[in-house]
């Protein structure tokens, strides 16, 4: 690969880590805290269709 393709890759590897990271902060909350919410959110939903099931 040439220095160029490998500059473009990294610029590209870096932009989709902090498009991910403004994603999860976007409401406030840190990461962690907003993975977590999503965990319990996923949880409570599969739950919610078992109940029903």
């Amino acid at each position: 690969m040439s220095a160029n393709m490998l500059t473009t890759e990294a610029q590209l590897r870096h932009a989709v880590i902090d498009r991910l990271i403004a994603a999860s902060l976007s409401e406030g909350k840190p990461a962690r805290e907003a993975t977590l919410q999503r965990w319990r959110d996923l949880t409570a939903k599969s739950s919610a269709k078992d109940g029903n099931a």
